[in-house]
């Protein structure tokens, strides 16, 4: 999937939107599945708006879709972005413990 896409598109489909950095964050902070539902009550957007978010994260594999029931959704912690989002959000203490520069 990211195979055709160069970083530029990945990067800017990814950091779109507030919503999407939100939604990163709270997935970062948080190695569990989400409903559409619990991602709202920690985000406070929109559920549209989530829903949006998400179809663009699954597209370029940020995030996973599951569907148990519920459709749930995580963060692809495999991915080499993702990976690299939580390095970052942790170092400026934007999610989990605080570093201070």
């Amino acid at each position: 999937m990211n195979e055709d896409r160069s970083v530029k598109d990945i990067v800017e489909t990814g950091f779109g939107t507030i919503g999407k950095i939100r939604i990163l964050r709270t997935m970062a902070e948080e190695n569990k599945l989400f409903t559409v539902y619990a991602l709202h009550k920690k985000t406070h957007l929109k559920r549209e708006d989530i829903k949006r978010n998400l179809s663009e994260l699954i597209q370029i594999n940020w995030v996973i879709e599951q569907k148990l029931g519920n459709y749930v959704y995580s963060l692809n912690r495999e991915d080499k972005y993702i990976k690299k989002i939580i390095s970052f959000f942790q170092d400026i203490g934007y999610t989990g413990e605080k570093h201070y520069l």
